[in-house]
């Protein structure tokens, strides 16, 4: 077999890797959402299990990325593939962890419909980012910035139009309890749009493969992330 057949079959080797370990990060998310809408408590706690799971999962995939890119001394395009997918993998495990956060939600607190409502409906947006980033890695030389652009304005738009409205709701609570379940929930609203921009953060490093350079898609806006993100271990 020659080198380059050699070298193509590695590239391969960590795009199905690199599939797979989305798949599983898309699984989470909606084992969560069906955890948080039907109160289906043992699935949340699955998927708290799995994020274990996929952690090692991310160690061994970069350990065979790096052991690839010494074995082969990869140069040019795929030494940039091969380094932008344990930068992706990294970005991919921090999505995981907010999916575990919001299964920790619902274990925690076992919510009412009126405290999840205002988490369900940026689900969709966020599974169709994942759904779309894992099409782009195999697709690297494909720039849609745009459309990734887009998701993620449609997460923080529906973010800062609910937060005003569950402050309010806040201060006009009956117990000390109802306030801080919407706190809380505002919390997990707030894990969904930083979710959707380590997505963002897929598609540069994605550009960075396709062209060679680094160009940052939109400013990180982290304000209140002190307060509001804080994920759960």
């Amino acid at each position: 077999m020659s080198i380059n057949k050699i070298l193509d079959h590695d590239v391969d080797v960590i795009k199905d890797q690199l599939d797979g370990l989305i798949k599983k990060v898309e699984k989470q998310y909606n084992d969560t959402y069906q955890a948080l809408t039907k109160k289906d408590y043992k699935l949340a706690q699955k998927v708290v299990d799995n994020d274990k799971k996929i952690n090692e999962q991310q160690n061994e995939f970069i350990s065979t990325v790096l052991w690839k890119i010494a074995k082969q001394n990869m140069v040019a395009g795929d030494l940039r593939f091969a380094i932008g997918s344990v930068l992706i993998a990294r970005e991919i495990r921090k999505i995981a962890s907010y999916a575990k956060a919001v299964s920790y939600f619902v274990l925690d607190y076992e919510p009412d419909i009126k405290y999840t409502e205002i988490i369900e409906q940026n689900f969709d947006i966020v599974l169709q980012m994942l759904d779309l980033i894992n099409n782009l890695i195999d697709r690297s030389d494909v720039d849609l910035s745009k459309k990734v652009e887009g998701f993620e304005e449609e997460v923080n738009q529906a973010f800062v139009q609910t937060r005003s409205k569950i402050i309010d709701r806040m201060r006009h609570s009956e117990s000390d309890q109802e306030a801080l379940l919407l706190y809380t929930s505002l919390r997990q609203l707030k894990k969904l749009e930083r979710a959707a921009d380590h997505m963002v953060g897929i598609q540069e490093i994605l550009n960075f493969i396709r062209t060679g350079k680094f160009q940052e898609i939109s400013p990180r806006d982290d304000e209140g992330d002190d307060v509001l993100d804080e994920t759960q271990d």
